[in-house]
């Protein structure tokens, strides 16, 4: 029965039992099991105290992961297991991580200090379930509840309130109606988290299945995290392009993306700077000029405090500062192979087709009467990666001369690459064959130019 778990898990549970103390598997991996999902990492909670687990465990290496809280990691056969044992718990002083620790030898002691009745089940070596809050109920009913006071379990780790609509948006569940209360009515207590913390909670929320859903009913939440999106809240952006207000609107162009965090990310972020460069024209309507910029400082100075990675927050940015980027001809209608040849030639194939993935869902997510259609976008697909994997002259590199040639020809300093510049864009319009007879002989007409 406990094959999902993995063999490492199952001897480590035996080892436990064959030497007289109790063991459970318990927390999300068990939740996802009885889910029928995959499996996350598996914890195991037991009334051995550290020194048995050690004991138990002395020909394994044993990692003193936080033993303070009770917590040894065993690593077998390559697999860490992390074993912590039963505890109680003292105030949290700083909303975050409990002032101390009291051992217990009671499993009912040890799960009334979780989070939610769906992670505080317990699986035993011989496959029997120990219940004794309600999980598989609430797991049965797609519920998410706080063990005890949801107050108290928020107050205690804050965290917990992304933790649960997190849940709600991987999971597809609700949040019962006191729990939900608490969540919202503790949702200050998160200025208390790191950053880290909670942008990790960030990314996997607007990753989830249910994440239109949730960041539409839990908008306050996630500006706790991000205080400048309030300002797209019920913000009409009275245009005919656009039937949403701006935070509606964001949220479903990210909820149309493929599963990739940047792009969702960037998708949240890429409007942020409308409200600040609204302006109504002479007919009423109104525009955003130089938006995709605004955004782009905005979303810099959140992905700073958020601790995004180098990588991460260049490629976020460059998704947010070029979001409206036309990859059509002046019709409106047509894909523009020119325009293409310059984007991959910018960007490259993988950002190319990210960014091409956020302007779809940009579009997608505005007046229906202006989307492109599906059609459009699947053929420009197919153009950046033709463009991307033929044999066509996209950067300096590819060009049929180089630096010399150019100095050759009597060019000197910055002159040399103003001049490749110019025959690269020529090239890339198709007006100029990659061929070096012919880019010499252009590249001499203009010598004597100004």
């Amino acid at each position: 029965m406990l094959e999902k778990f993995g063999s490492s898990a199952v001897f480590a549970l035996n080892a436990l039992e064959k030497n007289g103390f109790e063991g459970y598997l318990v927390g999300g991996s068990v939740r996802d099991y009885l889910m029928d999902l995959p499996l996350g990492d598996r914890d195991i909670t037991t009334n051995a105290a550290p020194d048995e687990v050690r004991g138990v465990f002395s020909r394994f290496r044993v990692i003193d992961t936080g033993v303070r809280h009770g917590t040894v990691t065993v690593l077998i056969d390559g697999e860490p297991i992390e074993i912590t044992t039963y505890r109680t718990e003292s105030k949290y002083g700083d909303n975050r991580h409990p002032d101390s620790v009291s051992f217990s030898e009671s499993f009912s002691d040890d799960v009334l200090r979780r989070d939610f009745t769906m992670n505080g089940i317990g699986i035993s070596a011989d496959g029997k379930i120990r219940d004794e809050v309600g999980g598989q109920k609430d797991i049965e009913s797609g519920l998410i509840r706080a063990i005890g006071n949801p107050d108290d379990r928020f107050s205690e780790d804050a965290l917990r309130i992304l933790r649960a609509v997190r849940f709600a948006s991987v999971l597809g569940f609700e949040i019962e109606e006191n729990t939900e209360k608490a969540v919202l009515g503790k949702r200050e207590l998160l200025k208390n988290i790191s950053a880290e913390r909670k942008r990790d909670e960030l990314l996997k929320l607007l990753c989830g299945k249910s994440a239109e859903k949730i960041l539409i009913l839990y908008r306050e939440i996630i500006a706790e995290c991000i205080p400048e999106i309030s300002c797209e809240f019920d913000f009409d952006q009275h245009n005919r392009h656009h039937i949403y207000d701006v935070y509606t609107h964001s949220v479903k162009a990210l909820a149309s993306a493929k599963n990739d965090a940047n792009i969702r990310m960037a998708l949240l972020l890429h409007d942020i700077g409308k409200p600040a460069t609204a302006k109504y024209d002479e007919k009423g309507e109104m525009h955003f000029k130089c938006h995709a910029q605004k955004s782009f400082e905005i979303a810099k100075e959140i992905l700073t405090r958020l601790r995004f990675s180098n990588a991460e927050k260049d490629e976020i940015l460059t998704l947010i500062k070029y979001h409206d980027i036309p990859f059509m001809n002046e019709d409106m209608k047509t894909v523009s192979e020119k325009r293409v040849k310059r984007i991959v030639s910018k960007f490259g194939k993988d950002l190319s087709l990210k960014l091409l993935e956020v302007r779809r869902c940009d579009n997608l997510a505005q007046n229906p009467k202006y989307f492109l259609g599906e059609d459009f976008y699947s053929n420009c697909e197919k153009l950046i990666r033709k463009v991307s994997d033929g044999n066509e002259c996209l950067t300096l590199k590819n060009l049929e001369m180089d630096g010399n040639d150019i100095k050759n020809l009597g060019f000197s300093g910055k002159e040399i690459g103003k001049v490749l510049n110019i025959l690269l864009e020529n090239v890339l319009d198709g007006t100029l064959q990659n061929n070096k007879e012919k880019l010499i002989s252009f590249a001499r007409t203009l010598k004597n130019k100004p």
